[in-house]
C-alpha cells in the first residue's frame, strides 16, 4: 500500500469518528427536547447521516491528504513518525475515555446542571418544586451513592418489580433525566448510559417522603 493511500485510510477513520461523536451529541440533544421524537425521525436522521456526514468526511479525507501529499510532512524521516502518531494517539484517547467511563463515580456527576439556570424539578414527570435549594437537598442525598457503568447487555429492561423514580432537573438550556432504582439506573443524558450501585441499595422511600412533604404544602 503506498503512502497516499494508507494517509487516507487514517484520516478518513479520524474523519468517520469525529462525524459519528457529532452526529450522536446532535442526536441526544434533540431526543431531549423534542417530546414528540419517534421511529420516523429516527430513520430521517440515519438518512440525513448517510447521505450528508459520511460523503463530508470522505471529501474532507481525501483533500486533507492531497494537501499533505504536497508538503514536506510525506518526507522520508517524518512521514513513519506521523504515522505512529496517528495511530497511537486515537488508542491512547479510547484507553484514557474507557478507563473514565467505568471507573466508579458519585451518582452526583450523572446529576450535573448548569445551577445559574435552575427551573424546576420533575419526579415521574410530575412537577415537585421550582425550588433551588430542594434541588440540592435531592442531589445531595444521591450523593452517597457511587455508580459503575455497565455493559448493555448485562441490563435488564424488566423493571416491573423494582421500586425507583424518574428524576429530570430542568433548566434554561437542558433537562438532565435519569431513571433510578435500588441497585442500578439509566441515565438519559450523554449516551443513555447503564448502571449498578456499588454501594446501594438506594433508599427510594427517602424520596418519596420527600416529594410528600410538597403535596401536603400544595394541600395546605
Amino acid at each position: 500500500m503506498n503512502r497516499s493511500k494508507l494517509l487516507f485510510i487514517i484520516i478518513t477513520l479520524y474523519m468517520f469518528i469525529i462525524s459519528y461523536f457529532i452526529s450522536k451529541t446532535i442526536y441526544l440533544f434533540f431526543t431531549t427536547h423534542i417530546e414528540n421524537w419517534n421511529s420516523l425521525i429516527d430513520i430521517i436522521a440515519i438518512i440525513l447521516v448517510v447521505v450528508i456526514f459520511l460523503p463530508f468526511s470522505i471529501f474532507i479525507s481525501e483533500k486533507l491528504t492531497s494537501f499533505i501529499m504536497k508538503t514536506k510532512l510525506v518526507e522520508q524521516k517524518v512521514y513513519p513518525t506521523m504515522i505512529t502518531l496517528l495511530i497511537i494517539i486515537p488508542i491512547i484517547i479510547f484507553s484514557f475515555t474507557v478507563f473514565h467511563e467505568y471507573k466508579i463515580k458519585s451518582l452526583e456527576e450523572l446529576l450535573e446542571y448548569d445551577q445559574s439556570s435552575f427551573e424546576a424539578v420533575f419526579v415521574n414527570h410530575q412537577e415537585i418544586t421550582e425550588d433551588y435549594q430542594a434541588a440540592e437537598e435531592i442531589v445531595e442525598f444521591l450523593s452517597q451513592y457511587q455508580v459503575k457503568k455497565m455493559n448493555d447487555r448485562e441490563w435488564s429492561s424488566d423493571v416491573s418489580k423494582e421500586d425507583g423514580f424518574m428524576i429530570e432537573i430542568r433548566t434554561e438550556n437542558e433537562i438532565v433525566m435519569a431513571s433510578i432504582y435500588e441497585n442500578r439506573l439509566m441515565s438519559l443524558n450523554n449516551n443513555g448510559d447503564y448502571y449498578k450501585v456499588a454501594n446501594g441499595p438506594i433508599e427510594i422511600q427517602w424520596m418519596y417522603d420527600y416529594i410528600k412533604g410538597f403535596d401536603e404544602e400544595v394541600s395546605r
